[in-house]
């Protein structure tokens, strides 16, 4: 599956609750009184877990580490669980570093240092089972991910065209290939290369799913808002437990000034980080405070074990407490890496809101040098369309 700009794998969601601890002096006291640490309910092994921790433990060769890690990311996914994908690092950390370790492996290893927001080292693991496996078309899409993912739209595009002659899905190249384009100034042209393509029943939920998520955000990008906000409706109805497609259309939804709807969207059994920071800007009064609590809590946190954190989320959340430094300083760190659509237009919406010229300016070098074309940014910053 892919991730990130392929939402179904980039989930947006605090660290793993199973990860070692960084050292840390201070203990850790959530803001929220209803703050969940950990699920312990969720955290008890199912039968068929159990048989496949009893069979690695046996004999925790390559097979049994992939096996049991998958099971691990499935659960994390589908129970909304984040342990999950510590459990799952923890099994492919050794696994992936032992002589002769398969590519299934070491991709596996990959998946959850992207989760992690490790997106560097997980190009580098990926880059080296594609010099080994150069027709590996699951470890060239994720690829592509981790590159648009960091703004490396030419790069992705290589990947993109090479997946159109591989037997991958071909919703899944085609969506791949254009959303490289998007990136790099031929909107349009993306844009025309999806609308030419019929979406097949027999192609895979997951790889329609996709392709509806990048058509959509190429269609808000270029003001489409009620087309953008149909393609995603129909992408989450085929991946409903994919956090950050829910939060795409979230931020459709409330930039076309539909609160409520958005509110009602975001309103789901264990939402993530990044869902809980957009329900709070749909919200007032006391619900409010309760989520900028929790919010604030799930940040802390994760400063307090040294994990990465989430920078996007923490400057949407100073925007709406009015900070706007403190949104600028994290918009800021969040686009060393991170680049995709909501991260552009926070950097943008923290920049004008702190009033600093410097900050805006190196966000329209980047625009204009990329040829990154979004409606909203370019108004934001004080652009003329595709200038």
């Amino acid at each position: 599956m892919m991730g990130g700009p392929a939402r179904v794998m980039f989930v947006l969601a605090w660290a793993a609750a199973a990860l070692p601890a960084a050292a840390a002096s201070d203990r850790f006291v959530p803001k929220d009184p209803d703050f969940v640490v950990a699920n312990v309910r969720q955290a008890t092994p199912d039968a068929e877990l159990r048989r496949l921790i009893e069979r690695w433990r046996a004999a925790p060769e390559d097979a049994a580490s992939v096996a049991l890690a998958r099971a691990f990311l499935e659960r994390a996914r589908s129970l909304r669980e984040p342990m999950y994908f510590g459990r799952a690092e923890s099994v492919l950390t050794v696994a992936a570093r032992r002589p002769g370790a398969s590519s299934e492996t070491r991709r596996l290893w990959a998946e959850t240092l992207q989760y992690r927001h490790e997106f560097m080292p997980a190009g580098r693991l990926l880059d080296d089972i594609l010099r080994q496996s150069p027709l590996d078309a699951a470890a060239r899409i994720q690829r592509a991910s981790v590159r648009l993912v960091g703004g490396d739209f030419a790069g992705a595009r290589a990947d993109c065209a090479q997946l159109m002659a591989s037997g991958t899905s071909r919703a899944v190249a085609l969506a791949c290939l254009a959303e490289s384009l998007g990136g790099s100034g031929r909107l349009q042209q993306a844009r025309a290369l999806l609308a030419a393509y019929p979406l097949y029943e027999a192609e895979p939920a997951v790889a329609r799913a996709y392709l509806l998520t990048v058509r959509a955000e190429l269609a808000e990008r270029d003001h489409a808002a009620d087309l953008a906000i149909a393609d995603y409706r129909a992408a989450l109805a085929l991946a409903p437990l994919d956090d950050s497609l829910r939060a795409s259309l979230a931020d459709a939804l409330i930039a076309r000034g539909d609160l409520a709807e958005a509110d009602a969207l975001l309103k789901i059994e264990r939402p993530s980080l990044a869902l809980v920071v957009r329900r709070a800007a749909c919200t007032r009064g006391l619900e409010r405070d309760r989520l900028h609590a929790l919010a604030g809590s799930w940040l802390d946190l994760e400063a307090a074990r040294g994990d990465a954190l989430h920078n996007r989320e923490a400057a949407m959340l100073a925007l709406q407490d009015g900070d706007a430094a403190r949104a600028l300083a994290a918009a800021e760190k969040n686009f060393v890496s991170q680049k995709e659509l909501a991260d552009v237009r926070v950097l943008a919406r923290a920049a004008i809101a702190a009033g600093d010229p410097a900050a805006r300016a190196r966000l329209v070098d980047w625009v204009r040098g990329t040829g990154f074309a979004d409606a909203v940014t370019e108004e934001l910053l004080g652009m003329r369309r595709g200038g």
